[in-house]
This record gives structure tokens, sequence and C-alpha cells, in this order.
């Protein structure tokens, strides 16, 4: 044994080590090995591609604290309604240092989460982008002067209409982030899932507050001194009728499926079809679209490779009740297993599942994961594209801003993302509606989508999960 021993000794210390020595011999090329081992340093604290992570910055957390310490102020559709009836100067200056104070609060709450994280999870590259943005967005508001007049706000809608641009990458990092940390850590569902909820929820909000106050800005200037209706709640929300986005987003769907469009199943809608509510087109859409693509792809997959004949119908009924909008969609795709159910609403995904979404993502045309944002040499935060934001007006067009939704909802039926009824989830419970589904194995899913009626009566504080 000792002499085995022994030997096995010399061969280990007579061969040469190579800066790839970690690395299985002939399982990458030389060229490949040499550039895992450039980047090997990157796997710390302190990565090179970062602006931010530096061995000073933890010690800049006394700045943070003093945000994170703060209560986020809740805001509810009522006092949207009440805020934006009337427009005056003073109105859209108040706005507009609500939004100063608020923001950095917000981002210094979810930059304190992502530091509580275990090393290997803020680690990730997706996490650690969002941290950055987060903490790059943070500085600037938090230098941000008070906000005194008109000339003031539009400097300050630049700053806000960029940083919405900027956050549109976040969306896919964040996704893309949870699909990794289910692969290379021990972080499980438990853990993963109230995370994602939590940031994405806050990342609403601030998207809402800041989107918000930009459409009254743009108001003010076109009309200053306008009156709204009674039922107003707010510029960025629309009258939407059920039955017209259900088509619209499955003619869309459609076009992105590789199957004869003729052949393909009907909507067929019944129940309260003319019956209208307020809602945000983007949010609804991206729920509505997730659901019907999976009816769509799982009767195609059941019933589509027989000979060729009209797929069977997807049914949907729509349900105006006192309080709530029930929006029902039933397929004959095959249903699935109790365990498969159960795994649907998760962002933690298994190994194989993790694999295949990360590798969709790169398929999604014009996904752009990449962001504009840098420091300059004082490190101030600044947009190389900053010229392009607010387009010919002196504020932001809202129907021209960036919107990684859109990309997902066009995304080609093949890209399987595997978090698009998780996704779905967070958005309708941020507007205290609900997703359920019931499965028959075999046979096919009942999927009912509940959404909250938002009015001007409302009491219901919407934009306060900070």
């Amino acid at each position: 044994m000792l002499r085995t021993l022994a030997a096995t000794r010399r061969v280990h210390t007579s061969d040469t080590i190579s800066p790839h020595h970690y690395i299985t011999q002939g399982f990458l090329s030389e060229i490949n090995k040499s550039e895992i081992a450039s980047n090997i340093k990157n796997l710390g604290p302190y990565p090179t591609y970062s602006d931010v992570l530096n061995p000073q910055h933890f010690y800049q957390n006394e700045v943070l604290m003093k945000y994170a310490n703060e209560k986020p102020h809740p805001v509810s559709l009522r006092q949207l309604a009440g805020y934006g009836k009337t427009l005056t100067k003073q109105k859209v200056l108040s706005s507009a240092n609500f939004v100063r104070i608020e923001i950095p609060i917000r981002l210094a709450l979810r930059i304190q989460d992502l530091q509580s994280l275990p090393f290997g999870v803020v680690n990730n590259y997706h996490i650690q982008k969002v941290y950055e943005s987060y903490y790059t967005t943070f500085n600037s508001f938090r230098r941000q002067p008070p906000i005194t007049s008109i000339a003031d706000n539009a400097k300050a809608c630049r700053k806000m209409s960029q940083m919405l641009d900027d956050h549109v990458y976040n969306l896919p990092h964040l996704m893309m982030g949870a699909l990794e940390v289910s692969l290379h850590t021990n972080v499980g569902p438990e853990e993963l899932d109230p995370f994602m909820s939590r940031i994405l929820r806050s990342r609403i909000s601030r998207r809402l507050i800041v989107e918000e106050h930009l459409s009254l800005s743009a108001i003010y200037e076109n009309e200053p001194y306008a009156r709204k209706s009674a039922d107003y709640i707010g510029e960025i929300f629309d009258e939407c009728n059920a039955a017209y986005h259900l088509k619209y987003v499955t003619d869309l769907i459609k076009t992105t499926i590789d199957y004869p469009i003729d052949l393909l199943p009907d909507l067929e809608i019944d129940g309260d079809t003319t019956t209208t509510f307020p809602f945000i087109v983007p949010h609804l859409h991206y729920m509505l679209g997730e659901i019907v693509r999976n009816s769509l792809q799982a009767t195609v997959r059941t019933h589509g490779q027989g000979t060729p004949s009209k797929l069977p119908p997807i049914k949907v009924s729509i349900i105006n009740g006192t309080k709530d909008i029930i929006i029902r969609i039933s397929d004959q795709g095959g249903g699935m297993s109790q365990e498969q159910l159960n795994k649907v609403w998760s962002f933690h995904k298994d190994p194989d599942v993790a694999r295949q979404s990360l590798m969709s993502f790169h398929q999604i045309p014009g996904l752009q994961i990449y962001s504009n944002l840098k420091n300059d040499q004082e490190g101030c935060p600044s947009f190389s594209k900053a010229e392009d934001a607010l387009h010919h007006t002196s504020l932001v067009d809202m129907a021209s801003k960036k919107s990684t939704l859109k990309n997902l909802i066009e995304r080609p039926h093949a890209v399987d993302l595997g978090l698009g009824l998780p996704m779905s989830k967070v958005y309708a419970d941020y507007w205290n509606g609900d997703i359920t589904m019931n499965s028959v194995q075999g046979y096919g899913c009942d999927t009912c989508l509940t959404l909250r009626k938002l009015g001007y009566h409302s009491n219901i504080v919407q934009l306060d999960k900070a």
C-alpha cells in the first residue's frame, strides 16, 4: 500500500501543473481551456466586468441602510385617480419629488434583499447584473436635487425614462438567473419562489410609479389644467374588453406556431363578451398570452400528429362578477399529472427543463439582455443612447417605451421558457387576482384567470409591494 501511494505521489509531482489542470484532459480544446482560465477571476466577489462591485463597495452600505430603514409610501388607485383628475404645476412638481424620494427607498430594500442571498446566488452573472443595475440607479436617484420647476421636472423625466429603458434588461436577467440558480445551487423552490415574487412585484410597482408620473407630466405639458372623467384611475390604464384582447393575443400566437393556421384550434368565447374593465394592456396580454400559448401547444402535441383535420377548439367563458372578472380557458390538450401540475407554478425547475429553458432565451428574436447604463469617470450613471429616450417631444411618449413582455409574448412557439405561468401568477397576484388550473390527465386543462376590478372607488393599496 505504501509503495502504491509513493508511486502515485511520484506520478503527480512529476506532472506539469498547467493553468488548466482542473479541467479533464481531452474535454476541451487548449483554446477553450485558456479562455476559461482567463475568466476564473470573475467567479470571485469582484468580477472585472462590474462597474459597481469592488473591495470598497460594501463599506458604502451605510448610505444604503439609511434608505432601507425608511418605509415606502403605499399608493392606492383612488389616490392616483384623485391626483390626476385636474393637474396643476404644483401637483406635477409634488409627483416628481415623490418619485425622487420613493424610488431610492424601494431600490434600497431590494438591494438589501439581494445582499442577503447566499454567495452562490448573488454571484450568479444574471443576478449580479440586476444588482449592479439597481445600485447604479439607486445612486443616481439619491443624488437628484429637489425638483422646483417644470424645467427641472423635464430633466428628471429624462432620467426616469432612461431608467425604464435600462431596467427592461433586468427581467430576462431575473428569469435566466432563476433557472441557473435551479441548476447550480442548493437553493430550493421554498426559497427561490418567495424571492422572485418579491423582486418582481417590487419591479412592477416602481415602473408603475415612474410611468404614471411621466404620463402626468406629458399631459400637463400638452393639456394643462384639463379635467378627467369621474372614473379616471390613471393614464397608464386602458379600458379593456376581455373578448377582444383574447382574440388579439390568440391570433398573434397562432402566427408563431409551425402548423397550418387554418387547422389550429378555434377560440370559442361565451359569457359576458361585451364587458370592459380598466387594466394595463401589456400585463393583460402577457397573462392571457401564456395561458393561450400553453393550450394551443398542448392541443397541437396531442391531436396534431394524425390526419390533417381541424384541431379541437379552445373554449373560453368570461364571467363579469361584482368585484372580479373571471376568464376560464379550457382545452383538450391531454392534461398533465398532479405532480407536473404542482411544479408549473414554481420558478425552480428540474435540471433538464432549466437547461432547455436557458437555451431558449437565446432564441427569442429581439430580446436584449445588455444594458446601456454605464458609469462615467466620476462614478455617476449615464446612458449611451440617452438622446433617443424622448424622441421628438420634450417628455416621454409612453407608447414608444421598450417592453420585454412584448418580446416574450411574440416569441416562436418552439421557444419554451417554462416560466410563463409562475410569471403570470405574480402579475395576477400584484393586482389582487389569481391564476388557478385544474387538469384531467388524458383529456385537458381548465385555467382560470381572476382579475380584480380596478376602479377609482377602490381603496385597495395596489402599489405597496415595495
